[in-house]
């Protein structure tokens, strides 16, 4: 289990403590963080406080992080595509700074829907990620939000995919709750190869909280849970709700060993 942190937050003095914090007062907790400078690499304009602040993410053993791309469900150019895998790939060397490396990609807006050209666009993609040795771990993740079909799918082609991204109360529909329970039990693919991203939360006590994330267990290995309820800027700060859910995440995962 690992909470999928979309970074989407310029590091300004001080911005990024909370997940510096969560991550060393709980080192068993994994984080997965997806660092977006300006939607992408950057190029060579990589501002200095990005420069700077990306390394320290390496301080902490149970952080990985990725690079983020997004190919607008396949219609932004291949090229631009790989341009910008091969930019994240190059950053250590760039700015000779190992730390900075990203461990991978996370492919945002990538297509639900199921076309061959589409298929054969993010392959490309896929082989470009997991042939690069500056991208660590080469992660591949796709985002297309929504669930993909139980057989025509792109899910060999990535790592992880993200199959739900929504609010709270959309995820606790019961059709929605009902299909995402189905998809997992009847999929090919291993709950650790799938993620679900919530916004909208209410306040939830820690009881509460603790059971949402058990049920979320059930259906990936890999999530976010953020209050924050404004659209467009749901993954654009650090929600109250951030520290109590790595806190209950680190709770749930001590009463395993007992």
């Amino acid at each position: 289990m690992s909470i999928l942190v979309p970074l989407y937050i310029y590091p300004h003095l001080g911005q990024w403590d909370p997940l510096y914090w969560a991550a060393w007062s709980h080192p068993k907790v994994n984080f997965t963080v997806i660092v977006n400078p300006c939607s992408g690499p950057c190029g060579q304009n990589l501002s200095s406080t990005y420069i700077n602040e990306i390394p320290k993410l390496k301080q902490y053993k149970n952080i990985q992080t990725l690079g983020y791309v997004a190919t607008n469900y396949t219609n932004k150019g291949l090229d631009n595509v790989l341009e910008e895998i091969g930019l994240y790939a190059n950053w250590s060397s760039n700015w000779n700074d190992s730390r900075i490396s990203v461990d991978g990609i996370f492919f945002d807006e990538t297509p639900g829907l199921y076309d061959w050209r589409k298929f054969a666009y993010l392959e490309t993609a896929q082989k470009a990620v997991k042939s690069l040795p500056g991208l660590g771990q080469q992660i591949v993740v796709h985002n297309p939000g929504t669930l993909p079909d139980r057989v025509w799918n792109y899910m060999n082609l990535s790592d992880v995919t993200v199959i739900f991204e929504q609010s709270f109360m959309k995820w606790l529909d019961q059709p929605n709750f009902n299909l995402l329970k189905a998809f997992q039990n009847d999929s090919s693919h291993p709950k650790s190869a799938m993620a679900v991203m919530l916004h909208s939360l209410p306040s939830l006590t820690d009881n509460l909280l603790t059971c949402v994330i058990k049920e979320l267990e059930n259906m990936a290995g890999y999530f976010f849970l953020t209050s924050v309820g404004d659209q467009d800027q749901y993954w654009h700060s650090f929600s109250n709700l951030f520290s109590p859910l790595a806190t209950a995440v680190d709770r749930i995962n001590e009463q395993k060993l007992l």
